[in-house]
Formats: structure tokens, sequence, C-alpha cells
């Protein structure tokens, strides 16, 4: 037993454990044939029982200053993290409708810029197959050169920053084809989905009926 003047609590339970599971190894190296080993094993699984729930309890009772102390710093900063993430959300919510205007400027701007910019290549291409002298092919080359300059404007304005962040989120329209596709889709999801499910049924006397798909066995072992 762990008195008071046993080593520090970590080393005593460790020693009586270690024994225990020392014994409990040589104990059920051999198969259980008559009642006196059955007791002997049962009263060994009861002190295994009361190690287990000795050490747990020593366990807690080490641990709970540190989950205090945890706690009382996480309470004390909690606030004030909070305080800034409202503050932040506030913020985000005041520039969003402005920088949504501010992106459907900016996409409206690159979508003239590029059809300015096909219809000013469109041009150029043309007058470069009609030009019959150098002097009209390179008046077409240069304008080419001018209606690719239209487009890499284009290119720049679809690429400025707007302080958007996009994200996307799905809606589920129809859950019978949603389900269809993701089962084809992992299965190995949905087979310990459902198996967590049966094993809940299982053990609840109240929904063990009968489930299309499911048998539910009657199982024992050493309580």
């Amino acid at each position: 037993m762990i008195g008071h003047n046993s080593p520090p609590p970590l080393v005593a339970h460790s020693l009586n454990i270690e024994d225990l599971f020392s014994l409990v190894s040589g104990s059920v190296a051999s198969p259980v044939e008559n009642d006196d080993q059955e007791q002997a094993l049962d009263a060994l699984l009861d002190d295994v029982r009361k190690a287990r729930k000795a050490a747990d309890d020593q366990r807690v009772i080490e641990k709970r200053p540190h989950d205090e102390a945890a706690k009382a710093v996480q309470e004390a900063w909690k606030p004030l993290i909070d305080r800034c993430d409202k503050a932040s959300d506030a913020i985000k919510a005041a520039l969003t409708p402005y920088r949504t205007a501010k992106q459907r400027a900016k996409d409206d701007a690159a979508r003239i810029a590029r059809q300015e910019a096909e219809e000013a290549q469109r041009k150029a291409q043309e007058e470069l197959r009609k030009a019959d002298d150098l002097e009209e092919r390179f008046a077409a080359e240069e304008a080419l050169k001018r209606a690719s300059k239209l487009e890499a404007v284009a290119n720049r304005i679809d690429r400025a920053p707007t302080g958007l962040r996009t994200y996307w989120e799905a809606e589920v329209t129809d859950r019978r084809a949603a389900l269809k596709h993701y089962i084809t889709e992992q299965p190995e999801m949905f087979a310990g989905l459902i198996q967590e499910l049966a094993d809940k049924d299982a053990r609840n006397p109240a929904t063990r009926r009968i489930i299309p798909g499911v048998q539910f066995h009657e199982k024992r072992k050493a309580a």
C-alpha cells in the first residue's frame, strides 16, 4: 500500500502498478481452468482497478493547480481578445460594402479594357492582313502593339488588390443527390459513421430493434 512514508506519489504508484503488471503478466500466461484460478484473477483484477483509480485520483490532484492557473490566465485575457475580435468584425462589416462596390467597379473597368483591347487587336490584325505596302504593314504592327498594351492594362486592373477575401460556401439543394455522390466518393467515412450509429443503437435497449442492413449480436466478456 502507498502510505505517508512512501516515495513521491508518481514513483510510489509506478512501483505498485509495475508490480501488479508483472503479476498479471505471469497470471494470464496460461488459460483459467478452475474456480481457484478464477477467484485469484478476479482478486487481481480488483487490485488493478483500485491501483488505476488511485493513480488517476492522484493525477487529478496534481493537475488541478495547473488547470486552475491556466483557466485563470484564459479568463483574464479572453475579454481583451474578444473585444479585439469584435472590433475587427465591426471594421470588416463597415468596409465590406465599400470594398465590394470598388471590386464591382474594378471588374467593370477590367471588362471594358479587355473588350477595347480585343477590338483593337481585331482591327490591327485585319489591317495587317490587308496591308499592301511596307508603310501600311508598319502602321498595323504598331496598332497591334498598342492593342497588346491595352490588354496588359486590363490584366493590371484585374490584379489590383481590393481588400476583399474570397471564400466559398456550399448550399445543399438536393440531399439525396449529394448523399449518393459523397457515398461514392468517400465510402470509408460513411462506413465509419454507419458503424458508429449502429454501435450506439446496440448499446441502447430502446433502439436495439430491427434495422435494415444491421444485425445485433449479444457478446459477453469479463466484467
